[in-house]
């Protein structure tokens, strides 16, 4: 059976919900479960057109092997085809997509360049935010904002990649200037099944680009080189790789180093700790060494980069400290744990919990990962959607080793309040997993919360108390 060309279809709103659908609009199918049934009420609401894998029978159905990149096709068209207008930075990874996406907009801010950004915390755009609900949108959204920004004078868009982003091909049609690989660890293999399949989705993003910036920490440099035939940017901590970094000064609140590039080296100072923000900095200067950024504006837009909501944030009152991160794979959590480490004098108290109806296997794994470089653990809720809090624990428990002490708390607040008392002046409390999200996903419900908000409580209270304890 002939597919359908798209390009010969004009569509002044694309649904993908039959229910939605009205007079003039082109409707996708983009399950066939219930395929017929959905594209017959799509046409009775009065489609003009139904894309879909096969056309059942049905008149102004049409066949497409893809509706998800004819949905993004379609809606890049809709939008006036705004991205190839603009230069969009991708950047994929299991961990660090996020901190890097701000650090190279930082910089390219620095150089004087109007920059938008889209990512987990939202989209940006002169100190405007637009809410996204995914780390990546959906095409109809994603082009509505590039059309946007365009219209509000962007030259770039610096934009995190997710693996299912990709592999339900909602950057289809969009060239990148330059495609970012932090890294590629356990993740999402509730979706993927394996981590062969989770690595090619995230390789996607290169047949899309000019240029790539790849971690040649994580990432098989050679192995890439081979697969990939775009010129590529390696960095890391090793002289080996085009750009890369010594570190000189990592402290809770602010890191040191020299960045050495093909052209020269010079001082780098970010207000960030951990070796792997040092790296996501070193992703950032390979990106914009690429856009032929100085070595002066790229120091200076690393400086002045704040602290990134959500990502190793320190909070201290009172004689405790605590740091909030959204650590929540077997790598984060490790790279978390292990740079705290040397930065405090005392105990690691460690309290996190994991995602239901996620990635089971990860669960132990991130138990054993927390018992061993901890010196005490609580277990306590994350998003459990519709699993019950307490197996979800009991699944993580099962990597803990039986010598280091744990406690089990699915209350999240109280599990944190329980973490902030057993600390004492020289320890540190580590809060992963949820970073800067403003809710807790029960049941299907989004019920209100927010990590910051209830160590701010917890640690003025405390304050108070010790105020009062000093009169």
């Amino acid at each position: 059976m002939k597919e359908f060309d798209i390009s010969q279809l004009e569509a002044k709103n694309i649904c993908i919900d039959p229910d939605k659908v009205k007079a003039g609009d082109v409707f996708i199918l983009l399950k066939t479960e219930n395929g017929k049934e959905k594209v017959q009420k799509a046409l009775e609401n009065g489609a003009v057109a139904v894309l879909a894998e096969k056309n059942f029978g049905l008149s102004r159905c049409s066949c497409v092997e893809s509706p998800r990149k004819a949905w993004a096709l379609l809606e890049k068209s809709r939008h006036k085809n705004a991205c190839d207008k603009l230069k969009i930075i991708g950047i994929t990874g299991t961990n660090g997509k996020t901190t890097t996406t701000f650090f190279v907009a930082s910089i390219l801010q620095a150089a004087k360049k109007k920059v938008a950004v889209i990512g987990t915390l939202g989209a940006f755009f002169e100190g405007k935010k637009f809410e996204t609900g995914l780390t990546t949108p959906d095409p109809d959204k994603l082009h509505e904002l590039f059309e946007k920004f365009l219209t509000l004078g962007a030259e770039y868009v610096v934009m995190e990649v997710s693996a299912h982003a990709l592999a339900l091909e909602k950057t289809a049609g969009i060239t990148f200037e330059t495609a970012v690989l932090t890294n590629i660890t356990q993740d999402h293999l509730d979706f993927f099944g394996s981590m062969k399949k989770y690595a090619n989705a995230k390789c996607k993003l290169f047949s899309q680009a000019k240029r790539a910036v790849v971690c040649g920490e994580t990432i098989n440099a050679k192995k890439f080189s081979r697969k990939n035939k775009i010129p590529t940017i390696f960095y890391g901590f090793n002289s080996k790789f085009d750009i890369y970094g010594k570190t000189t000064c990592l402290k809770l609140d602010k890191s040191h180093f020299f960045c050495h590039t093909p052209k020269d080296t010079f001082e780098c100072k970010i207000r960030l700790s951990g070796k792997y923000n040092v790296l996501n900095a070193l992703a950032a200067v390979a990106v914009c060494f690429g856009e032929n950024v100085t070595s002066r504006e790229i120091a200076s837009g690393l400086f002045r980069m704040k602290e990134v909501e959500g990502r190793f944030n320190v909070r201290s009152k009172a004689g405790k400290t605590a740091i909030i991160d959204f650590a929540h794979t077997p790598d984060g959590l490790e790279k978390l744990i292990k740079n705290v480490r040397p930065l405090v004098n005392g105990k690691i108290i460690t309290i996190f919990g994991c995602g239901g109806n996620r990635d089971r296997k990860k669960r132990a794994i991130m138990g054993k990962i927390a018992s061993n470089l901890s010196d005490e653990v609580i277990l306590t809720s994350d998003n459990p959607r519709f699993e019950e809090p307490m197996s979800i624990i009991l699944d993580i428990a099962r990597g803990i080793d039986k010598k280091t002490k744990f406690f089990m708390l699915p209350d999240r607040q109280q599990a944190i309040a329980l973490g902030l008392s057993r600390a004492k002046k020289d320890d540190a409390v580590i809060i992963a997993g949820k970073g800067g999200e403003k809710y807790q996903d029960i049941g299907g419900v989004k019920v209100a919360y927010d990590d910051f908000e209830v160590v701010e409580n917890l640690l003025s209270k405390r304050r108070e108390k010790k105020s009062e304890l000093e009169r």
